[in-house]
């Protein structure tokens, strides 16, 4: 249950704290994140008003997560992505 499989960018955001997810699959974007670098990477439906951004109007979500996989993201939020 400790895994997720993403794109090799948006793993590599993942892995350095610039993206996380909620419980229930918000896509939670960084406000050290620069917006010309999601935009660069293909990530435009990251660039949304929650992060600063107001270009986007939804915010991206993917399926809820599994209360075993909730763990492990609840972790990854406090310890590793980047507020």
């Amino acid at each position: 249950m400790n895994g997720l499989l993403l794109s090799p960018d948006a793993d590599r955001l993942f892995d350095r704290g610039f993206i996380s997810f909620e419980d229930h699959g918000e896509v939670l974007v960084s406000p050290r994140v620069d917006r010309d670098d999601l935009l660069r990477l293909g990530f435009s439906q990251l660039v949304y008003e929650g992060a600063g951004f107001a270009e986007a109007g939804r915010l991206w979500n993917v399926s809820p997560f599994l209360p075993e996989q909730q763990r492990y993201l609840s972790y990854h939020r406090s310890e590793i992505f980047l507020t």
